[in-house]
């Protein structure tokens, strides 16, 4: 998998994070009766809108415009973070940090800093496949009740239903959209800081002004990668 840029979700943190499922159904027209049935064809893609990002400072705008460059258009891609603190299966039931800690033979990076983990700690069981509708995975941290939240696999981003089974520490729920890339056994799920893969929603997405009192909120918005994943089931 090749390397893709993340947002940088500190320096660019906005004040609200939109990411949301479209899922795609198609309707026949209306009855007889005034109805309209619809058939849900496919279980949909992410759209991810950052709203209010501060554009105060140096860095930032530096950083903004960066990104924009970097990414070209929509035919750039970048793994977009999908704030979901609110709904996240901390053990507490509140919201809680990400955690300083060494590696495991008690060592720091080279600069003498830790690295930061999440408080929420759990992994895929058994190997789950592409087009996959439903996941179990061990709880070592984190609650037991894992509807309706958020996670992602390598910027693969998804959204659990209803739980279909609990035994002790293994959960299994539904998950939407239907997986996009194989997710191995015992591979660690990101449910603290979950990102999609996305592209701009449009060429020009990423424009902003520069106002005369040198304070200003960008918003903009992604849409999932789609072409991103075909290629990769494709092995291209």
């Amino acid at each position: 998998m090749a390397d893709i840029l993340v947002w940088p979700e500190f320096l660019l943190s906005p004040l609200e994070c939109r990411a949301y499922l479209n899922p795609f159904t198609r309707s026949g027209g209306r009855t007889l009766g005034g109805t309209k049935p619809s058939v849900r064809t496919d279980l949909g893609h992410w759209r991810v809108d950052l709203m209010g990002v501060p554009m105060t400072g140096v860095d930032r705008r530096r950083a903004w415009d960066a990104i924009a460059t970097y990414l070209g258009g929509t035919s750039g891609r970048i793994a977009v973070p999908t704030w979901a603190m609110d709904s996240a299966p901390y053990a507490s039931g509140n919201e809680e940090p990400l955690v300083d800690v060494p590696h495991d033979d008690d060592s720091l990076f080279d600069d003498g800093m830790p690295y930061e983990q999440g408080a929420i700690a759990i992994r895929s069981v058994g190997v789950t496949g592409i087009a996959a509708t439903q996941i179990s995975m061990r709880v070592i941290a984190g609650a037991v009740d894992l509807a309706g939240v958020r996670f992602s696999y390598q910027h693969a981003l998804y959204q659990t239903g209803r739980v279909l089974s609990l035994e002790g520490d293994i959960v299994t729920v539904q998950v939407s959209p239907a997986v996009r890339a194989v997710i191995p056994a015992d591979a660690d799920l990101e449910f603290d800081r979950p990102t999609c893969v996305c592209n701009l929603l449009d060429d020009v997405g990423m424009q902003r002004s520069m106002n005369a009192d040198r304070f200003e909120r960008a918003n903009v918005s992604f849409v999932e990668d789609t072409q991103y994943w075909a290629e990769l089931a494709a092995g291209s």
